[in-house]
């Protein structure tokens, strides 16, 4: 059993986001399970904010029992401190729990809301536990002074209650300390530059996992980016084709067009040069009006007839206005030619369009199918990249639970954690006798001189 006491902290919601979540993720995969004490809910959020609410309520917790509101503000309410199993331990939650609670016990804690959280992101049991320093009836803060002496007595007397003693060095000095001698562990300095050799080679790799997931995702991100101008360009094509083909029947339409409006205006031509002859000759003003009149529908009444007898009376005196009828008749006949161009190009470009929107359904049908392919090919491959990423961590706890970093240490450092402080008391020694021999040198004859 190894306890270990972290930094205080003056945020419940903080360690919260730490301990209920997985590192730097929204996950929660590494929490084993939850349990409170002293609280009103099982929930491990709720818990949070009820032990937020109380540390902020002190000065009224305070007050309401008869105690002075005088004092310090308590500016770190958040205790937290961890309990560690050895690897090949397997406790079950019941007996985490009672752990835990045993720990309390001893610090005097056992009335103090607390929130433990199990982990299982490591090779070795260990149980988190996250304690509000506020009492919640009195307002009083925890002192918690000596709180590494007292676990480290608690952690030695549990271990020989087990039947085992697991760290035979904490046996010793503890005995040192109730004997009252000063205890410092010389080896602990080796130990030191180890862990933090450690530490710093899973801060390196964590680091390189992060480049390894920016690096994907900025990867990913260009894809993406490639697809949407290429998919941008293609509706581009797309559109730039149509435009063409209606180009292209605007010029065939006018090209067919042209030979209709030649030959209507040679014929417009031709019936002024036969209106202007006509006009010569009485008959030929009456042959042109009885040639312009058709088959009238008057001529089937008696007064009709007299209606028509007074229409060419008028043409052969001149009374009509022959050139303004003809002018009108050739202004409909354009009008009429007119229109039905425009109704072809209308047609045809609202053929044309008809067309465009089903290549560009089909299109769009198409893209939308590459865009779910690219978006299968990339979760792929960050999950991929993800159980690399596992496998990595897999490894390395592994590597420190089979002793494995231990020699990756001495390769590297080329420093032996038990024989360190024997090397270095040797260095200091040989430092020592020759300083003193180059003294003694110095001073022959002379007296000795200071350095």
């Amino acid at each position: 059993m190894v306890p270990k006491v972290a930094k205080k902290g003056t945020s419940f919601k903080g360690a919260g986001l730490y301990y209920l979540h997985d590192k730097q993720s929204d996950t929660a995969e590494r929490v084993e399970f939850t349990h409170t004490e002293n609280l009103p809910t099982d929930n491990a959020e709720t818990a949070l904010k009820c032990m937020t609410h109380t540390a902020m309520r002190q000065n009224e917790i305070k007050a309401a029992n008869g105690a002075a509101r005088t004092g310090r503000k308590l500016t770190y309410p958040v205790y937290t401190y961890s309990l560690s199993w050895a690897p090949d331990e397997q406790p079950t939650q019941e007996q985490m729990i009672a752990a835990g609670q045993e720990t309390l016990k001893t610090l005097g804690l056992d009335d103090h809301e607390v929130l433990m959280v199990a982990h299982n992101d490591e090779p070795h049991p260990h149980l988190h536990l996250i304690v509000n320093r506020v009492h919640p009836e009195t307002g009083k803060a925890a002192a918690l002074s000596n709180d590494h002496l007292t676990l480290s007595r608690w952690a030695e007397a549990h271990e020989k209650e087990q039947g085992k003693i697991r760290c035979e060095q904490r046996v010793i000095n503890n005995e040192a300390r109730r004997n009252k001698r000063f205890v410092k562990d010389r080896r602990s300095l080796d130990k030191g530059a180890f862990h933090n050799w450690r530490r710093q080679r899973g801060r390196d790799a964590s680091y390189v996992r992060q480049a390894s997931a920016k690096n994907l995702s900025a990867y990913h991100a260009g894809q993406r980016q490639a697809l949407r101008d290429r998919h941008a360009a293609q509706r581009d094509d797309l559109y730039d084709e149509k435009e063409a083909r209606i180009s292209q029947l605007r010029a065939q339409l006018r090209d067919q067009n042209r030979a209709k409006w030649a030959a209507l205006y040679r014929e417009q031509r031709a019936a002024w040069r036969g209106l202007n002859a006509a006009q010569k000759t009485a008959y030929g003003r009456l042959r042109h009006h009885l040639k312009q009149r058709g088959d009238d529908p008057r001529s089937r009444t008696e007064t009709g007839r007299r209606a028509i007898a007074a229409d060419a009376m008028r043409a052969v005196f001149g009374g009509d206005n022959p050139h303004g009828a003809l002018s009108r008749k050739h202004e409909a006949e354009r009008g009429a030619l007119a229109s039905a161009g425009r109704r072809e190009i209308r047609e045809g470009i609202e053929n044309i369009n008809e067309r465009y929107r089903q290549d560009l359904e089909i299109l769009k049908q198409a893209q939308d199918q590459s865009q779910t392919q690219l978006k299968e090919t990339q979760t792929q491959e960050r999950q991929s990249l993800q159980q690399e990423h596992s496998q990595q961590s897999q490894d390395r706890a592994r590597d420190i639970k089979e002793g494995r970093d231990e020699q990756q240490f001495r390769k590297e450092t080329g420093r032996d954690l038990t024989d360190e402080f024997t090397r270095r008391v040797k260095q200091r020694l040989e430092e020592t006798k020759k300083r003193r021999e180059e003294e003694r040198k110095r001073g022959k004859g002379e007296g000795r001189e200071r350095d």
